[in-house]
C-alpha cells in the first residue's frame, strides 16, 4: 500500500512548483534548502515516481508531478476556507451576540449562562433583552437578536427552532401541606383549592386550566402572576398550590416547598430561535452549547 506524503510535505512541492527551484522554494516556506530537497526525495520514495528533473540548476516538474498538482489544486482551495473560517471566527469572538429571552428563564437559566459564557470569552459584547416570546418572534425575524428562548413553537418563516430541554409540570405545595405525603398529585386532588395561576393570557396556563376544565375540577384561584418563580414564593409563604414547569426555578426552592409529579402529564418543551435565514454564527452556536449543558446539569441534579 503506497505510503501518503504528509500535508507539510505536500507544501513544499506545490512551492517547488511554483518557484521553480529548492532556494525559492525553501525562501518562500520560512526553511532551509536542505529540508525542501529532503521532502521532495520522501515524496518520490512514498509516491514511486519522478517529480523533477534537474537541469542547468533549476527543478523541472515532470508530466506525473504536472498532474499531481492539478490533484492538489481542490485539497488546497479547501484548506484556504478553513483558513479563513478560522480568521473569520477568530473575529467573531470579539463581537456582539443579542439573547432574548421571557422573565422565566431569566435569574436562574440565561443570566448565569451569560456569567459563565462572558469569563470564557470576556471580549464578546452581549446584549440581553427580558421580552416576551412574540417580542422575541418579532426580533428575531427583523434581525434584531441571535438567540431566543423561549416554551412556545413558532411556526414562522422566519424562525428555526431546535429543542434544549423537556420538562413535565408539577404540583408545589407549602411545606406540611395536606398531600405533601403523597408520591403524585392528580388534578381532582386540587378540588377547592387555594391556586396560584399564571396569568390567562400565557399558554403554560391555558394548559393548566384545560385539565381543570376536562375534569370538572373547580379551584379557587386566589393569585395570578407572570412568572413560576412568583408563582413558588406564594407557595412557599403558604398562600396555596400551584401547577407549573419545574424549570428552571424549582432547585432555587429546596427546602421551603413540596414538589410532586402531577398528572395528567403536561408537557413543556424549551426551544432555542434562530433566524431562519442564516445560520447561527460562531457565538450563537457557543453560546448554545452553555445553554444545554446549563440544563442537563439542572436535569441530573
Amino acid at each position: 500500500m503506497t505510503e501518503l506524503p504528509s500535508l507539510r510535505e505536500l507544501e513544499v512541492f506545490r512551492a517547488t512548483i511554483f518557484a521553480g527551484s529548492a532556494t525559492t522554494a525553501a525562501q518562500r516556506l520560512g526553511i532551509s534548502q536542505p529540508s525542501v530537497s529532503r521532502s521532495l526525495a520522501q515524496i518520490e520514495e512514498r509516491m514511486g515516481m519522478i517529480l523533477f528533473l534537474r537541469q542547468n540548476g533549476r527543478l523541472v516538474p515532470t508530466a506525473e508531478a504536472m498532474a499531481l498538482n492539478r490533484e492538489l489544486d481542490s485539497v488546497f482551495e479547501s484548506l484556504d476556507r478553513v483558513r479563513h473560517f478560522a480568521t473569520e471566527a477568530d473575529a467573531i469572538r470579539g463581537g456582539r451576540l443579542r439573547i432574548l429571552a421571557p422573565p422565566s428563564f431569566c435569574s436562574y437559566f440565561v443570566t448565569p449562562t451569560i456569567v459563565e459564557f462572558k469569563r470564557a470569552h470576556p471580549t464578546v459584547l452581549i446584549e440581553f433583552r427580558v421580552v416576551s416570546s412574540q417580542e422575541a418572534v418579532n426580533k428575531i425575524t427583523s434581525s434584531e437578536g441571535d438567540l431566543a428562548i423561549t416554551t412556545n413553537r413558532v411556526t414562522h418563516p422566519g424562525v428555526r427552532m431546535e429543542t434544549m430541554l423537556e420538562t413535565q409540570s408539577v404540583c408545589v405545595m407549602p411545606l406540611g401541606h395536606r398531600l405533601a405525603e403523597r408520591s403524585t398529585i392528580f388534578a381532582k386532588d386540587l378540588e377547592g383549592e387555594d391556586f396560584i395561576a399564571l396569568v390567562s393570557n400565557l399558554k403554560a396556563r391555558q394548559g393548566v386550566d384545560r385539565i381543570f376544565e376536562r375534569g370538572g375540577i373547580s379551584r379557587n384561584i386566589i393569585v395570578e402572576t407572570t412568572t413560576n418563580h412568583a408563582a413558588c414564593e406564594c407557595v412557599a409563604a403558604g398562600l396555596g398550590v400551584t401547577v407549573i414547569n419545574p424549570f428552571p426555578v424549582i432547585s432555587n426552592f429546596t427546602g421551603d416547598i413540596v414538589v410532586r409529579p402531577f398528572q395528567p402529564i403536561f408537557t413543556h418543551i424549551i426551544y432555542a430561535m434562530f433566524p431562519s435565514k442564516t445560520a447561527p454564527n460562531w457565538l450563537g452556536r457557543a453560546f448554545l452549547s452553555y445553554l444545554k449543558r446549563r440544563a442537563a446539569t439542572w436535569r441530573a441534579e
